[in-house]
């Protein structure tokens, strides 16, 4: 009888393992896809050159919304962050110091809408 109850609990944590990965797999393919996204729409719609994106990083806040924070080379002091609640990428803020107190393209995520196409 111990065996068998043994045997069931390694079964069933086995079965939470897989899920578990599984579920960590599909985030970070999800962080990836929105790294990429809003990288194609800072070139396309802000004409922002891809050698002048330091970092685009993913990750998820505690409200259940993804974070997608980037550094751009020339405002080294700033990060920009957006949020992407639903479907779509929207410009949250940004995040340090500079000389300017804000940075160059401060005044432009604010005034345009990034959209993400839906899926």
């Amino acid at each position: 009888m111990k065996k068998v109850l043994v045997i069931l609990a390694l079964s069933l944590i086995g079965v939470l393992s897989f899920a578990v990965g599984i579920s960590y797999a599909e985030l970070q393919s999800s962080q990836r896809s929105a790294e990429e996204q809003l990288t194609k729409m800072l070139q396309t719609q802000h004409n922002i050159d891809k050698t002048s994106l330091l970092e685009v990083k993913a990750s998820f806040s505690i409200q259940h919304r993804q974070v997608i924070k980037v550094r751009l080379r020339g405002e080294p002091a700033i990060t920009y962050e957006f949020i992407q609640p639903k479907q779509q990428i929207e410009y949250s803020g940004s995040v340090g110091t500079s000389v300017e107190k804000t940075g160059k393209q401060d005044e432009a995520f604010r005034n345009s809408h990034l959209q993400l196409s839906k899926k």
